[in-house]
């Protein structure tokens, strides 16, 4: 399934999407750091809230960590490790990605 051109993500920049995945709708962002390309739910997994503040917005200031909106916990942005906030230890739920081409596809297993 298609989630975006390579080119329409910049780096260390992340782009939300929306997709019908095994019957049900998918909330998600894709982020690109250091030329690859990582995917999560769209879920902080302290109160299950939306990461972004605003669309496509989902990284800290200084654009170093993915950021929850609602508590502010901050999370590794490739592996999807919260390194602070409430929920420190827990994932971000990863959703597997695959380039081909120019494109950038949900891989569903």
């Amino acid at each position: 399934m298609l989630l975006a051109k390579v080119d329409e993500i910049a780096e260390g920049a992340c782009k939300g999407f929306s997709a019908d995945w095994l019957g049900e709708k998918l909330e998600g962002f894709l982020v690109k750091k250091e030329g690859v390309f990582y995917a999560f739910k769209n879920s902080c997994p302290h109160i299950g809230a939306p990461l972004n503040w605003m669309p496509d917005e989902f990284l800290d200031p200084e654009g170093n960590y993915i950021q929850c909106s609602m508590h502010g916990a901050l999370f590794e942005m490739d592996s999807g490790l919260c390194v602070s906030g409430p929920c420190v230890a827990k994932n971000l739920e990863s959703l597997s990605v695959q380039v081909a081409g120019d494109e950038v596809r949900l891989v569903i297993d």
